[in-house]
């Protein structure tokens, strides 16, 4: 196992730094918004054509899956956003707030939608999937661009050792990495594209993929094509796996929310939900959709009382011991024309929760998002992580790093400003602690499962019972990895496309 994840890291790695850049810059053409040749919006023509491998979702882990499979085959990715290239909304990371506090304003890029824990969170509707919309942590940052006083403030709360700047999941303090350059300009899983063999590949956009087509005259169950919707036209169309060829592929890559979804909607899941919907039922598979989870997420704002710079999210804390991850950003908001307020605000992040949820169609409508809950704290060991989390962040308040930033209140008394619920007073009341995490219970967006290994997919992600029907995105996943898990997905990407041609090398 240890030696397949090295594969894993080492082939991610070959793909990434044969160049001066980690993600090298997109292709240099008149057109900014479809940089790429390969781009297009032309549901007829891309339809009209037949592909070794139709890739749902052109995300965090289809990206890099497509650029790799087509080195040596055709492939489409079906795309059902628009394109992140020539949008300064995507591409500057001051917009990350503005973009993910109002996702309603930004349909083109970011999809709101609540919980039926009653958590509003968001998914990406974009190319580059949450690469493209997200805070941005993963690649790498010199450490002279890196100020934080949080990092400080965690060191004198005891959350120790200090690594400085390292990409392991290390218990302390460390500075990590960001997907935004010096110029705070992002990059993104789409960007990996430019290693794709441009006469190998069609990037549709606007292209929601609505079932998966199947061929049983074989006796068994195989995928042979996908129909979709497009929101170019408003038609739908059928796109069809090369029959000529055996090796030939549906690869699901629409993230924990679409993935399910569209295996439910193709009639493989759970019989009895699906025929309550009347779904044709291909496959009786209980566990498609079940087992989902969301990290819960707690957090403190802090008003500035003078000017902050906008902080990436590179430092974090994990506590020793626990399953907390500590992360800080600064931003700020426009009050008017003349005013800005400046915020600092720290997570905590309960990494690895033991509640469970699951997702279930709304409809037969593939544009309908699911239903889903995730039974936050469900398990009560979640809330008891939840209030070490929180008891951390009083303590990092208290520190002299953080009450730099309190407000003069009279005389020589100053006090810190929150905006939104204040911390509790007594970091030893446990119910107060357990309050906090309740009240200011959001989503961290590392919303994970639904198609888990050895339940739904096996070994190699191909769907049990099914031939040619893979998946490869953090539906996949039990638990979410690391830190943040974009790093782990985009090598999940590659590292399943480079596994896919040597199958192929030793048949």
């Amino acid at each position: 196992m240890r030696m397949g994840i090295l594969f894993f890291l080492i082939s991610c790695l070959l793909l990434l730094t044969n160049h001066h850049h980690l993600f090298c810059p997109v292709e240099a053409t008149q057109n900014l918004e479809y940089p790429y040749s390969f781009m297009t919006a032309d549901a007829e023509k891309a339809a009209a054509r037949k592909y070794d491998y139709i890739i749902a979702g052109g995300g965090t882990a289809g990206c890099p899956l497509a650029a790799t499979l087509s080195q040596n085959y055709s492939v489409l990715v079906l795309e059902r956003g628009g394109s992140p290239y020539g949008n300064p909304v995507t591409a500057d990371n001051k917009d990350f707030f503005k973009v993910f506090g109002n996702a309603s304003d930004y349909p083109y890029e970011l999809e709101g939608f609540v919980t039926e824990d009653g958590v509003q969170t968001t998914r990406g509707r974009v190319l580059g999937g949450g690469t493209s919309v997200n805070a941005g942590f993963y690649s790498r940052a010199s450490l002279q661009y890196i100020r934080s006083a949080v990092r400080d403030g965690l060191l004198e709360a005891g959350v120790l050792p200090y690594h400085g700047y390292t990409l392991d999941n290390l218990a302390g303090t460390k500075i990590s990495a960001t997907i935004f350059d010096k110029k705070g300009s992002r990059h993104t899983a789409a960007d990996l594209l430019h290693y794709a063999n441009p006469d190998n590949i069609v990037v549709l956009l606007n292209a929601t993929a609505s079932r998966i087509l199947f061929d049983s005259s074989t006796g068994k169950l195989k995928a042979s094509g996908v129909d979709f919707i497009s929101s170019t036209d408003g038609k739908s169309y059928q796109v069809s796996a090369n029959k000529s060829s055996d090796l030939s592929e549906v690869i699901l890559s629409a993230g924990p929310i679409g993935s399910p979804q569209l295996l439910l909607l193709s009639g493989i899941g759970p019989s009895d939900e699906l025929e309550k919907l009347n779904i044709t039922v291909h496959l009786d598979l209980k566990s498609v959709g079940k087992g989902v989870q969301d990290p819960p997420r707690s957090t403190v704002v802090i008003e500035s009382p003078k000017p902050l710079e906008f902080g990436n999210i590179q430092v974090v804390g994990i506590i020793d011991k626990s399953n907390i991850y500590i992360e800080p950003t600064s931003y700020f908001r426009e009050i008017n024309a003349t005013h800005k307020q400046y915020l600092g605000a720290i997570f905590s992040k309960v990494a690895y929760p033991l509640s469970r949820g699951e997702l279930w169609l709304r409809s037969k409508d593939p544009l309908d998002t699911p239903y889903v809950r995730y039974n936050y704290f469900s398990n009560p060991l979640d809330l008891q992580e939840c209030m070490v989390g929180v008891k951390t962040l009083s303590h990092i308040s208290m520190t002299s790093s953080i009450q730099e930033y309190a407000f003069n209140v009279s005389g020589n008394t100053k006090m810190l400003r929150f905006s939104g619920s204040a911390l509790p007073e007594n970091p030893s009341d446990n119910d107060a602690l357990a309050k906090f995490c309740k009240d200011t219970l959001a989503s961290i967006w590392h919303y994970h499962g639904g198609c888990q290994v050895d339940l739904v997919i096996d070994q190699r992600y191909c769907v049990k019972g099914i031939d040619n029907l893979r998946i490869v995105d953090n539906s996949i996943y039990k638990d979410s990895p690391g830190t943040n898990p974009q790093a782990t997905t985009m090598m999940l990407g590659r590292y399943t496309g480079l596994r896919i041609l040597q199958e192929h090398m030793q048949n």
